[in-house]
């Protein structure tokens, strides 16, 4: 299994950071790992819908197919999909501070039972990508303000 939570405190209002992060079709403005993401079924924002992002990590490039699977606007979204042969779930929080918000990142990604002995080095791999992806939306959330 690989875990991953981050937190990041920002001075842009709780609804504008929902807005420029919850919905996936502009996760490669800010996120460095994916090169490319679209809505490839349903509208905005809505359970239901559908995403194809292209991630890169180092030399190797997938396709994450993702899910909206819960949202509380202005609050949370949850997405979950497939990524190659990974189960991941990703679900962003946004949570008033006195001069802005903090925002939460979780993801949970889920081995095949073929790879979960190399769960802890697969776990120990992806913590830099993902930390990479939270310093994406800090540097995009501190330019729309």
């Amino acid at each position: 299994m690989i875990r991953f939570t981050a937190h990041l405190d920002v001075n842009v209002p709780p609804g504008l950071a929902f807005d420029q992060l919850a919905d996936m079709t502009a996760l490669d403005q800010w996120n460095p790992n994916v090169t490319s993401s679209r809505r490839v079924e349903g509208e905005r924002l809505r359970v239901g819908s559908r995403y194809e992002s292209t991630i890169v990590r180092g030399p190797i490039q997938m396709t994450a197919t993702s899910t909206l699977v819960a949202v509380d606007p202005g609050r949370s979204v949850r997405y979950e999909g497939p990524i190659s042969f990974f189960w991941s779930v990703d679900e962003l929080r946004f949570e008033p501070l006195e001069d802005g918000c903090r925002v939460t990142f979780l993801n949970e990604t889920r081995t095949p039972v073929w790879l979960r002995p190399a769960g802890p080095l697969l776990n120990a791999a992806f913590q830099p990508q993902a930390r990479k992806a939270v310093l994406g939306a800090q540097r995009y959330l501190s330019s729309s303000v």
